[in-house]
């Protein structure tokens, strides 16, 4: 698990007359800003890299929850979601996903997330449990991060400056103080409803008074001591109350919820994932089985530190070129990316920002269709449209963390990704050791694109042999070759776009297991002109 953003540093939402409608990237509403407000999305990410390193994107977490629990009896039809959240409105999007997931959720919580539901509302819950199913009970603080980088501050949807985020946890954390320095201030169990809740917020978190007042960023342990006394108490509401799911399990998943600013996916840092019986016996602890994630998500920022999700890019790029006159009627976007179905995703993803793609790609993701097919596409531009070429190789990252494999559905090992990549480094390495392997240009069309994958990646034999990794190294190698191919297909196709502009979007493609986000390593993006020039290069906005 881990944080790994887009490495763009400011994103700006321009503003209508009124108000400004922006796609929201994280769950597809419309939010509305009454002026421009610029949301810088890298700090976000360095913030929670360095303060919360193991945290996941929400959506991300419950695709990886579903799949584990899957094993273990849970279905969609038949599984109860309950959540003990708190009732700040920026933590209904993590419900919605787990709703998407699953069904609609029961809510046993309230401020700071605690479970004020109690006994009662399990009780409640469990008789509410599908028959023959289970119950998947989700709990946990929230913190927030601004676009400065603030932790327990949070950007909203219509306020000019950033607020507090838990602002239940503020008080709670003030009050705890006031109480360290004064034991007089601390208040017994209260007596009236009119404001309950935040007494026993502040009460319960009272016993860490000593660990806030030590910790070395008290921002950053106030939701981890928080989680702690939620923890305690959800675990003794489901000692009390299990027997009322009658059999059914109880999945408990407990964690911090961390709110980003609008338009960046917010995250989860998950601290307990186990499944219990009816009578509170452990029968798994599946917090180990989160570590897929963890393995991939290490591997993937070591390796390729400015890859960002496949859905961010494209997101990002529809922004930046709606601002250079693309519009969503009028663009055209053509791929060229590996014949291997993990690399659909993407062009899913591009397909929902515009329209379906045409296609030019072959093995490994070179540009087989050439000039012929850069001109076919050029002449299928909406009028006074543009095209948007996307093009690149691919390199999986299975569970275990090794590059060049990836896991893939219905099959137990994961295997090569890219295997035409694989074939062409093997091919190199065999005609570097013996000039003879060399292939000509192929007479014959049966396997003609592996040979001319295979010669094209040989003019960087040398580079592979003396990289310090070169399933690392190959990827990279195959981009240089794709875009000095790409460039030359454009070179010579470009005046069929007649007056349409060309945006070269070029990276490395990163596939990953089922149920995380897919990747990508933008390396190329630039606008040029029907004559070829180049009108503006956008990659450092990526």
């Amino acid at each position: 698990m881990g944080c790994t953003e887009s490495s763009s540093k400011e994103v700006t939402i321009q503003p209508t007359e009124e108000n400004t409608t922006t796609v929201d990237e994280k769950n597809s509403k419309m939010l509305k800003t009454p002026k421009e407000t610029t949301y810088d999305y890298g700090t976000v990410a360095k913030t929670i890299e360095k303060a919360f390193p193991d945290a996941v994107t929400s959506a991300d977490l419950v695709s990886k929850v579903k799949q584990t629990l899957v094993g273990s009896g849970y279905d969609d039809k038949t599984t109860l979601v309950a959540t003990s959240l708190c009732c700040d409105e920026v933590n209904r999007e993590f419900e919605s996903d787990l709703v998407k997931a699953y069904s609609q959720n029961f809510s046993m919580g309230g401020l700071a997330g605690f479970a004020f539901g109690g006994v009662t509302s399990f009780g409640a819950m469990a008789h509410h449990i599908p028959d023959g199913g289970n119950c998947l009970v989700v709990y946990g603080p929230h913190v927030g991060i601004d676009t400065d980088g603030n932790i327990g501050k949070v950007n909203r949807s219509g306020r000019g400056a950033s607020g507090a985020c838990c602002g239940s946890a503020a008080a709670a954390a003030g009050y705890v103080k006031s109480c360290m320095a004064d034991e007089s201030k601390k208040k017994g169990f209260p007596d009236d409803i009119v404001d309950a809740q935040q007494t026993c917020v502040g009460n319960m978190l009272l016993q860490h008074g000593k660990r806030l007042e030590n910790a070395a960023d008290p921002a950053v342990e106030l939701p981890s001591a928080l989680f702690d006394a939620q923890d305690e108490l959800m675990k003794k509401i489901v000692s009390q109350a299990c027997q009322e799911t009658h059999g059914g399990k109880i999945t408990l998943l407990g964690g911090i919820q961390i709110n980003t600013p609008p338009g960046m996916k917010e995250y989860f840092l998950p601290k307990v994932f186990e499944i219990r019986d009816d009578k509170n016996n452990l029968i798994k602890n599946l917090m180990k089985d989160m570590s897929v994630e963890s393995k991939v998500t290490k591997t993937l920022k070591e390796n390729f530190p400015n890859a960002v999700t496949s859905a961010d890019l494209v997101s990002k790029v529809k922004q930046i070129l709606s601002e250079k006159g693309y519009e969503e009627n009028t663009t055209l976007v053509a791929t060229s990316l590996c014949c291997d179905e993990v690399n659909r995703e993407f062009e899913s993803d591009l397909v929902k920002a515009y329209s379906q793609n045409f296609s030019m790609g072959g093995l490994a993701g070179f540009a087989f269709g050439g000039v012929t097919s850069f001109g076919a596409m050029a002449h299928h531009i909406p009028d006074g449209g543009n095209c948007l070429v996307v093009y690149g190789p691919h390199v999986g990252i299975d569970t275990d963390g090794n590059i060049g494999k990836v896991n893939r559905s219905g099959r137990g090992a994961s295997g090569a990704c890219c295997g035409s990549a694989a074939a062409a480094a093997g091919y190199v390495k065999s005609c570097m050791a013996d000039e003879s392997k060399k292939k000509g240009f192929p007479d014959d069309i049966v396997d003609a694109q592996q040979t001319c994958v295979g010669n094209m990646l040989l003019q960087h034999g040398k580079r592979l042999e003396n990289a310090a990794d070169p399933a690392v190294e190959l990827p990279s190698a195959l981009f240089d070759a794709q875009d000095e191919l790409m460039k030359k297909i454009v070179s010579q196709a470009c005046q069929e776009t007649h007056g349409g502009k060309i945006t070269l979007l070029g990276g490395i493609q990163i596939n990953t297991p089922p149920g995380m986000k897919e990747y990508f390593l933008p390396k190329v993006f630039e606008i040029r002109d029907d004559k070829n020039n180049l009108v503006t290069s956008l990659t450092n906005l990526l």
